[in-house]
């Protein structure tokens, strides 16, 4: 995956801490579903240094889930938003090619 395609999924993220009408909302999550996803997939290695990484990827695939919808209040949402971009943006060497 393209570091762009992280920087992007991060400015998505942060851009949803605003009110948003609730199609793009989906889009978002379908977005960042992928990415972190696809991070999961890519630190899940037996032994490797990564696997606490791949693991917290994981649980952000979860919340951002966009067939099984967790239900969260809005405070938390911009919680979960901001901590997963700044993950994204921190451990972008991880997750891009």
């Amino acid at each position: 995956m393209p570091v762009q395609i992280v920087y992007v999924t991060a400015a998505l993220m942060v851009a949803a801490v605003f009110p948003l009408p609730a199609d793009f909302v989906d889009i978002i999550h379908v977005v960042v579903f992928g990415t972190f996803a696809w991070g999961a997939y890519r630190n899940l290695h037996p032994g490797s240094p990564t696997l606490l990484l791949a693991l917290a990827y994981a649980v952000f695939a979860v919340l951002f889930n966009p067939l099984s919808r967790v239900t969260l209040p809005d405070p938390a949402w911009i919680g979960v938003d901001l901590a997963g971009a700044i993950l994204l943006l921190i451990s972008r060497r991880y997750i891009a090619q």
